[in-house]
C-alpha cells in the first residue's frame, strides 16, 4: 500500500500542530488570570476613631536648688535634701524604681573660688496610682522643692495597647461605613479588604510645661490631681476591592 502525501496535506498537519501547541501554552500561562488582577476596582477609605479615657500614669520632676560659695557644702545640701525626698516618697508607697535621681551644677560648670555657685538635685517620679499621685502632689507643694510640682498625666504603656485596640477597631468599622457608602454610589459592592495602612497615632494629652508653683504660708496646700479624661485617636487608611 502506497501512502501518497500531497503538499496541501502536508501544509494542513502543520498548521495543526501548531495550533495544537500554542493552545497549550495559553492553558500553561493562563494570561487571562493576569489581567483580571490588573483590572480590579479598588476604593481607598480613611478610617478614624478617638476614644476617651483618665490617664493612668502621673510624672513628676520636681528639684532642689542650693547657692552657695562652697562647691562640696552645696553638694551635701542638695543631696540631703533629695535624699530626703526620696525617703518620704518611699514611706508613701512609691517603689525605687519609679524615682530617679540626678544631681549636678550645670548652671555652672566651673567653680571659681569664694565666686557663689549653684547646685541642682533633679527628681523624676512615676506614679500608677491616683491616691498615691495626690500623696506625692502634697507633700512637693509642702517642701522646698521647685518646678514641676503638680503631675504630667500620660497613659502607661499597657493603657495605650488596650485604647489602640480599641480605636483601631473603631476605625476599621468607620472606614468600611465610608467604604460601602462610596461603592453604593458607584452601583458596585464592597470586596476583599487589600491593604491596611496605619497611620502615626496621636495622644492628644495636654501639655502643661514645667512651671514654679509657690503657695503662700495662709493657703490651701492641698491642690488636687484632676487628670480628666484625655482622648487617644488612631487613623488608618483601608484599600477595598471592588465587585
Amino acid at each position: 500500500m502506497t501512502l501518497n502525501l500531497t503538499k496541501k496535506t502536508l501544509l494542513y498537519g502543520i498548521y495543526l500542530l501548531l495550533l495544537v501547541v500554542i493552545l497549550g501554552l495559553l492553558l500553561w500561562s493562563q494570561p487571562w488570570k493576569a489581567n483580571s488582577s490588573s483590572e480590579t476596582r479598588k476604593i481607598t477609605v480613611s478610617g478614624q476613631a478617638t476614644v476617651e479615657s483618665e490617664p493612668d500614669l502621673y510624672v513628676f520632676s520636681p528639684y532642689f536648688e542650693v547657692k552657695d560659695t562652697d562647691q562640696e557644702a552645696a553638694r551635701k545640701e542638695v543631696s540631703t535634701l533629695a535624699n530626703n525626698a526620696v525617703e518620704a516618697m518611699k514611706e508613701l508607697g512609691v517603689e525605687e524604681k519609679d524615682i530617679t535621681l540626678d544631681v549636678s551644677n550645670y548652671d555652672r560648670w566651673y567653680w571659681a573660688e569664694g565666686e557663689e555657685g549653684v547646685m541642682n538635685a533633679y527628681l523624676t517620679i512615676k506614679i500608677r496610682d491616683k491616691d498615691l499621685a495626690q500623696k506625692v502632689q502634697d507633700y512637693l507643694t509642702s517642701s522646698s522643692a521647685k518646678g514641676q510640682l503638680t503631675s504630667q498625666e500620660s497613659f502607661s504603656e499597657e493603657k495605650q495597647k488596650s485604647l489602640e485596640s480599641e480605636a483601631t477597631e473603631q476605625a476599621i468599622e468607620d472606614a468600611r461605613s465610608k467604604a460601602e457608602a462610596q461603592a453604593k454610589l458607584f452601583g458596585a459592592k464592597l470586596g476583599d479588604v487589600i491593604e491596611v495602612k496605619q497611620n502615626e497615632d496621636v495622644s492628644a494629652l495636654p501639655y502643661r510645661g514645667i512651671a514654679e508653683l509657690q503657695i503662700s504660708d495662709g493657703a490651701d496646700k492641698s491642690l488636687p490631681v484632676l487628670p480628666g479624661e484625655q482622648e487617644y485617636t488612631k487613623t488608618l487608611q483601608v484599600v477595598y476591592e471592588l465587585r
